[in-house]
């Protein structure tokens, strides 16, 4: 099952529901990128808008992981950087349940769901490094370079300093699945939606889980949304004003 792939003109990201055969709970599986179009996150954040709750990564603010990428790439003046911009998406204006199960891994936003003082120190860090990378690997084709393509068969291999706990899984997809283990048990009957929104790299785990684990099947498969075009023009990419989010 595809959950996310690279192409020559872009990335794109899948939405997938899945439920069992009995009805009930349904899970909405939404893998995504840290940086991207605007309105690619706009769509993210118009389907939210659908569900009862939402479990999301570590905080509700910008992520400084991909505001640092966006800055490395512009600075090494990639092609693909053009009117690219970090992950933010406002789950307080959802008004429904989010639950952040990796909280405590980031430190808390600042009012007005600005980047906290540490989030910028970790783009202060991380920009140089990338951006000197992406010059040494060549001007327009660093993005294009890796084969992220990902399946719910695909495994990753921990980032180094993250550490296994007993469960074979690292601290934050042991709270991951935790959160979904707990959700699904207490609502598994409730005709309700709910939502994960994660790196797309925690969904193969994800969805192994719900689907050899908790007995969901795959009930639906919703558009691609795309992250990052290469070749749209840039007047295609602007969203109708109808949920707009103020970025």
């Amino acid at each position: 099952m595809r959950l996310a792939e690279w192409s020559d003109i872009g990335y794109r990201t899948s939405v997938r529901v899945f439920q069992r055969p009995a009805g009930g709970l349904r899970w909405v599986v939404i893998p995504t990128i840290h940086m991207g179009h605007p309105d690619y996150y706009w769509a993210i954040w118009q389907r939210l808008r659908s569900c009862q709750a939402v479990v999301a990564e570590q905080y509700d603010g910008p992520s400084s992981t991909g505001y640092a990428y966006v800055t490395a790439m512009r600075l090494a003046r990639q092609r693909a950087a053009r009117e690219l911009v970090h992950q933010d998406i406002d789950y307080g204006a959802l008004g429904v349940p989010i639950i952040f199960p990796d909280a405590h891994t980031a430190p808390p936003p600042e009012e007005d769901r600005r980047m906290p003082d540490l989030g910028w120190a970790d783009v202060v860090v991380q920009t140089p490094g990338l951006a000197i990378q992406m010059a040494l690997s060549g001007r327009d084709d660093w993005i294009v370079r890796d084969s992220l393509d990902i399946d719910d068969t695909t495994v990753f291999e921990p980032t180094p300093g993250e550490a296994i706990g007993p469960n074979g899984l690292t601290e934050r997809d042991g709270l991951l699945i935790g959160v979904i283990r707990e959700i699904d048990a207490a609502f598994a009957g409730e005709d309700i939606e709910v939502a994960i929104v994660f790196g797309a790299a925690h969904m193969p785990l994800v969805v192994r889980e719900l689907t050899r684990r908790l007995g969901h099947l795959a009930a639906a498969e919703e558009a691609w949304l795309t992250a990052i075009d290469f070749d749209e023009p840039s007047y295609l990419r602007k969203p109708p004003l109808d949920g707009w989010m103020d970025w």
